[in-house]
């Protein structure tokens, strides 16, 4: 089944559970989980306006260098005393002549007008504001103007923070009124005139039909993340939401219930430079483009491109938080047969045949909100995001590790139905598996050959001669027995106990571990299969499946039976371990998983970060993973290119 986050949040604190239960669940977070929620929230009142806008919110009055522009038209005084005819006279020059200082000046004073009349007369404003990013437009992109503004000229940056602001206003006052759309258009009356904008999506693998609303980033900011992926430029940052329809079909089942996607808003305004036939007054035609900074990074024309101003990380903190995985989670590992239906892939775009899948398994008690700091990160890199697309996979952590690998397996397996049936797309096939914790025991045995190495630790008898119901029996197998996923190329295991764990057996593990509900469905299978083979079981041992956190017990037999599965021929396999204290890496430990259980032969890279147990949001960690997502696309010399080279990389990206 496929995770559908519809259902009315669960109230866990209502739970009927043992006076001890808030001590397991902290203690079990802290050491065994290691993450933190991802929240959003309106921005503050000082932080409600984009960055781009404070920078020019103080510019009520000329700059110097616009002062100078007025005086050589001999037209400062007349600015003092009568601003729109002023305009209206810089506005006629630069038909005739334009140059970079006076286009720059009609821009800055544009938004200053726009500013004064905001406060009183919005739709007047509108039209200021529309000038303000018509001529910082011309000053930015127009050939004949390039001579005035190079680039250490800092009115540079300051035309694009006009542009943008500007345009923020406009979108600001005209959502006011009508939603905001792709396909429609925005009818504004200015002065008994009307001005008209045509929304229309770019380039993406969204749809129209896909963006149900449409809010300003800047209004909303994450807590939980260490860095913001942003990218400064033109244009600005929106958030795009979709909304999935109750009864999901085809693709839909691989979505959350509401999607957050970033786009950015780009005016391209009639271009009037030159034009002296054209009367003022006329009204400019205009074309919002919605632009998806995922796959538009520079506007303009080749040779003389601005990036696309990209805020990555907003709509992602915005889309977890219309979810309820942050107490599912818990249900999921306590009561899991609550749960099971919200067990399957999730997207976070629609799916793109020529991006490599990059499936992210969450470990014990947790749920995909545990990789959204790795998400935002990678998406740093435009050499990750352009090569590869997200697929976070959801299930119960409290059921047993036969059932949870048998779950995952089948999701894959409908992955591949709906987006490769024929088995030809190179890039589906070349998939990769980032596993945290009980996660990378899922990951590993989607590669590995079972033979008969689990059914062996529950009978004696060869399966074949087992009888029962042939629909129990067909449940039974799935779980007992698979061979490698042939599209599976390779696999990252972060802190992995491959060998299991001490605390497992602690007191917070026992205590937890009983408190796990076996699903129903679970015990009837296995009551029907000792009574329908009395001598092939071990009664006391086979009533019931070991849960989850028995599982993971030191040496605990079905993680050794899993280390001797073979793997298959062409998956390579890394991994990356915690150590939370400097020391002799063997004798090291994340505080939840030793060096020993962590430890696999056989890797082609084996990585040791300085972290506790949440190693999948480590940024060691995550610059490792990026370098083996860089290997995997032939990107990088190989494992001995250096952590540092990457953090140098990535360091550009930074605020």
């Amino acid at each position: 089944m496929c995770l559908d986050p519809a259902p009315a949040p669960i109230d866990v604190g209502s739970m009927e559970f043992s006076p001890m239960l808030p001590i397991a669940h902290w203690t079990i977070a802290l050491a065994l989980l290691g993450w933190g929620d991802i929240e959003i929230q309106p921005s503050k009142a000082d932080r409600i306006h984009s960055a781009y806008l404070r920078s020019v919110a103080g510019l009520d009055k000329p700059s110097e260098r616009t002062i100078e522009t007025l005086k050589r038209y001999d037209l400062e005084a007349r600015y003092r005393r009568d601003v729109p005819h002023t305009l209206e006279a810089l506005e006629k020059t630069a038909r005739q002549q334009p140059d970079a200082d006076l286009v720059y000046a009609l821009a800055e004073l544009s938004w200053i007008e726009g500013r004064r009349l905001d406060k009183w007369k919005k739709a007047a404003a509108v039209e200021r504001y529309l000038d303000a990013v018509a001529y910082a437009y011309d000053f930015l992109f127009d050939p004949d103007l390039a001579a005035g503004r190079g680039g250490a000229d800092p009115r540079f940056r300051l035309a694009c923070d006009l542009y943008n602001s500007g345009l923020e206003r406009i979108i600001r006052i005209a959502g006011a009124n009508v939603a905001l759309r792709p396909g429609e258009t925005v009818k504004l009356k200015i002065n008994g005139r009307e001005q008209t904008f045509k929304m229309a999506l770019g380039e993406t693998p969204w749809t129209p039909e896909d963006v149900d609303q449409i809010i300003m980033a800047a209004d909303y900011e994450v807590i939980g993340v260490n860095a913001r992926t942003y990218q400064y430029g033109l244009g600005v940052p929106m958030i795009g939401i979709r909304r999935t329809s109750p009864k999901p079909q085809g693709v839909e089942r691989f979505y959350p219930q509401e999607m957050a996607f970033p786009l950015t808003a780009f005016l391209k305004p009639t271009y009037r430079l030159r034009d002296s036939k054209a009367p003022i007054e006329e009204m400019r035609e205009c074309t919002l483009q919605l632009l998806d900074p995922v796959c538009a990074r520079l506007v303009g024309d080749q040779g003389n491109q601005v990036p696309v101003e990209a805020d990555l990380t907003t709509p992602l903190g915005y889309m977890w938080s219309k979810t309820d995985l942050s107490k599912v989670r818990w249900t999921g590992l306590l009561r899991p047969g609550e749960v099971t239906d919200r067990a399957g892939l999730m997207l976070l775009r629609p799916y793109e045949p020529n991006k490599i899948p990059i499936v992210m398994v969450h470990g014990l008690g947790s749920s995909p909100l545990a990789w959204i700091p790795m998400v935002n990160d990678l998406l740093r890199d435009p050499r990750i995001y352009q090569n590869y697309q997200f697929m976070l996979y959801m299930y119960p952590t409290g059921v047993p590790l036969p059932i949870a690998t048998a779950g995952l397996r089948e999701s894959l397996r409908q992955a591949e139905a709906l987006f490769n049936p024929g088995g030809n797309d190179p890039k589906f096939s070349q998939m990769v598996l980032l596993g945290h914790s009980m996660g990378g025991l899922l990951s590993h045995s989607m590669v590995v050959s079972s033979e008969d190495k689990w059914w062996r630790l529950s009978s004696d008898r060869p399966f074949s001669e087992i009888s029962g119901p042939p629909k129990v029996l067909s449940e039974l197998q799935q779980y007992m027995f698979f061979e490698p996923l042939p599209f599976i190329r390779r696999v990252v295991f972060l802190a992995t106990p491959h060998r299991g764990s001490d605390l497992s057996r602690s007191v917070v593990g026992r205590l937890s571990s009983s408190l796990i509900n076996e699903p129903d469905y679970i015990g009837k299978l296995l009551i029907q299969l000792i009574r329908d083979n009395p001598d092939a079981f071990d009664r006391k041992r086979f009533r019931n499946m070991p849960t989850s956190i028995e599982n993971l017990a030191t040496n605990y037999e079905s993680l050794l039976a899993l280390l001797a599965m073979r793997p298959g021929p062409n998956v390579i396999l890394h991994s990356i371990i915690g150590a939370k204290k400097p020391g002799p890496v063997p004798s090291s430990t994340d505080g939840a998983v030793p060096y020993t259980s962590s430890h696999l032969d056989g890797v082609e890279t084996e990585r040791v970060v300085r972290s506790d147990h949440g190693v999948q949001k480590d940024p060691e960690a995550i610059l490792e993973v990026r370098r083996i997502l860089l290997e995997h696309i032939g990107l990088t010399s190989g494992p001995q290119a250096t952590a540092a080279a990457a953090a140098a990389a990535l360091d550009t990206h930074k605020q």
